[in-house]
Parts: structure tokens; sequence; C-alpha cells
């Protein structure tokens, strides 16, 4: 099959073997993926892979094989949850959640390609007629609504710091769900005294300005995952009992739902062809804060 492969020194469009299906993992058929911050990362050698490694877990597939008993049958939609458990750690000898999961596309080969083998428990159903590039949204609209589950509320005043979809996208459910929210997309454009900030941005000015912007004894979410660790002025941060709330994902399903009802569309850029890789890849270099770029090895756009 087609895929795009990193291999620690260049990603490129090459032919691999068809991956091997374990039990309790399901044969997935790609039918477009998004290519995200982290996969720009990835590409460009900024966040270390560990060998050669197919990118990508932003993704609107269909079910090509599963077990017998599986829950899932062939010709199901479906999107990804890529956070796998490691099976080596303590929590998951003892069956809580992992407490060093690997990340699909990172860790272990991902979804730019014709196909991709996950375990069952982390595939997300979706309805079969939601449009292919609101599937491929889930994954990051389940990390933005993420921010729900920090100790914020909706009657709080509150900012988020950083440009780009992820920022947007977090501003917008934020102000779905009854928030009062400034945005922040510039150093300095904020008044401060905010009772909570989400940083959004995955730097360093991003997160001194979410220090400076919130109140004392206020909450300071992080939401971006940066490639590189990022400095913070611990000396502001205690001197003001400032409170870090770190999040991850939300809920999938609740996801599905959000990425069918909210008006998205204007975050969603060009299609291309995976062979294009090359191309989309300088797209997304070029305008890191623009719509989000897509693959297709199946030549479908809807």
């Amino acid at each position: 099959m087609r895929a795009v492969v990193h291999d620690g020194g260049t990603s490129s469009v090459i032919d691999v073997p068809s991956p091997v299906r374990p039990p309790g993992w399901v044969r997935v058929r790609v039918l477009l993926a998004a290519i995200c911050r982290t996969d720009v990362y990835a590409a460009t050698g900024l966040l270390p892979l560990g060998g050669p490694r197919i990118l990508g877990h932003e993704l609107a597939g269909v079910v090509e094989e599963a077990d017998g008993a599986s829950a899932f049958s062939a010709g199901d939609h479906v999107s990804v949850m890529p956070l796998l458990p490691c099976g080596a750690c303590k929590a998951c000898a003892d069956q809580a959640r992992c407490a060093q999961p690997v990340m699909i596309g990172v860790e272990v080969d991902g979804a730019f390609a014709d196909e991709m083998v996950v375990p069952e428990a982390v595939l997300v159903r979706v309805p079969a007629g939601l449009p292919l590039r609101r599937v491929a949204l889930v994954e990051p609209m389940a990390a933005t609504i993420a921010v729900l589950g920090a100790p914020i509320r909706p009657d709080q005043r509150g900012a988020v710091v950083g440009a780009g979809r992820i920022a947007d996208l977090t501003v917008r459910v934020l102000r779905a769900h009854g928030f009062r929210i400034d945005h922040c997309e510039r150093p300095g454009s904020g008044d401060g005294g905010y009772d909570f900030v989400v940083e959004s941005a995955g730097n360093s000015a991003a997160l001194a300005e979410a220090v400076h912007l919130v109140r004392p004894g206020g909450v300071v979410v992080l939401k971006s995952r940066p490639a590189e660790p990022v400095s913070l002025d611990v000396g502001r941060a205690v001197r003001n009992d400032i409170l870090f709330a770190a999040v991850s994902y939300g809920s999938f399903d609740d996801a599905v739902d959000l990425v069918g009802a909210m008006d998205v569309d204007d975050l969603f850029g060009e299609i291309l062809p995976i062979e294009r890789f090359d191309e989309a890849l300088a797209m997304s270099l070029d305008q890191p804060y623009g719509p989000k770029v897509f693959l297709t090895p199946t030549g479908r756009s809807s």
C-alpha cells in the first residue's frame, strides 16, 4: 500500500506492506486524513519518532475487517482515538488508565496510508452520512472539548491565547457552552484579570502570556502539545497562586455530535491526493494558521 513515511530524515510517499491485523484489532480503510501541527512537527523532524513511521492520526475511515465477535462490521464508518495503552506500565497492569500511552502517527504507524490497523477499543463510530472532512475533525474536536473538564465555569471571564485552528475551535466550543471568552491571538491583546486562560499555542511566549493574563488564584488550562519543553515563570505562578490544569481529550461521542452540529467548514482547506504530500506539507508550513489541509488515498472528497 501507499503511505507517508518519515524515515528520520525526510518524509515521502512510498510503497509499504499492508499491516498485519492482530486479534482484537480492526483493519480500517482510510478515506480522508488531516494534517495537524503534530504531523508537521513529525514530518520536519522536530518531533522525534524513534524510527521509520507512517504519519497521521486525524482520519475518516471505514472498517474493512474485524474479529467475528467485534462490535464493528465491514462498512462501518469510523474515526479513531489516537492514544493507545502501552501495555507495559503499572497502570496498564492494574487495568487503569495508561500512564504512558503511545500515539498513532508518532510511536506507532498512523493514518497517512491506504489502510491501518488499530485496537477495536479506540474506534469511534460515526454516522455514514457525516461529511468526511468533519469526520476527520472528530479527534481535534475531542481534544478541544477537553477544556470543559478543567475547573472553569461559564459564569467566569476567560480567554484563549494563541492563533490557529485549535485556538479558534476552542473559542467556538467554549462560547457554544455559554462561556464569555476573549480570543487573544497576539501578545498584549488581552487586558488581564481573567478567571481562566486557555493556552493553545504550544510555546513559551504563549504560556508566559497566559500566566500574565490570569488573575491571582486563577486557572491556566494547558491545551497544546508542544514538540519541545517550554519554559515557565514558576516564581510568578507561585506568587499569584495560579492553578494549572492540563487536559488531553474529552468524550469522542460528544465530539462526533459537535462536528455534525457546529459551523466549522471555514476551518477546512484543500484535499490533495496522498501522492502530493510534499505539496500538502508545504501548504501547512506556509500557512500554519490557515485552513486545514487534507490527504486522500481514494480520490474522494465528500
